[in-house]
C-alpha cells in the first residue's frame, strides 16, 4: 500500500522493487493499493511512461487489479500509464476496483 507522497528516487526505487519482486518470483497477479498515493510528478509520470511501463509489459504479470488513490492527480497520471501501456501489453489484464475483497476475488479467478 502507497503512502503519501513519492518522488524522484524514492518513487522510482519503488516501482523497481516491486518489478525484482515480480520477477524474482515470477509473479502472474498484482494487487496495486494506490488509495493513499498523492500525486506523481510530471518527471516520475515521464519516466514510468519510458521504464517502468514497458518492464512492467514484459513481466510474468497476467492480472493487475487497482486500488485507485483518493486524489484525482494521481488517477489521472495512473490512467496515462495504463493508456501507454496498451501499447507493450500483450498479456496482462487489468481492472479498476472501489472493494479490497472484489479486486482480491478477481486476482484468485483461474486464468
Amino acid at each position: 500500500m502507497w503512502n503519501g507522497r513519492l518522488q524522484g528516487p524514492e518513487l522510482r526505487e519503488a516501482f523497481l522493487l516491486c518489478m525484482e519482486l515480480i520477477d524474482r518470483f515470477s509473479l502472474t497477479r498484482w494487487l496495486a493499493d494506490d488509495r493513499l498515493m498523492e500525486s506523481i510528478s510530471p518527471a516520475d509520470l515521464q519516466w514510468s511512461l519510458e521504464v517502468y511501463v514497458p518492464r512492467v509489459a514484459r513481466t510474468s504479470l497476467l492480472r493487475m487489479a487497482r486500488l485507485p488513490s483518493q486524489f484525482e492527480n494521481n488517477n489521472e497520471a495512473v490512467e496515462v500509464m495504463i493508456d501507454k501501456g496498451q501499447d507493450h501489453v500483450v498479456h496482462l489484464i487489468h481492472r479498476t476496483f472501489t472493494s479490497e475483497a472484489e479486486a482480491m476475488a478477481w486476482l484468485m479467478e483461474p486464468v
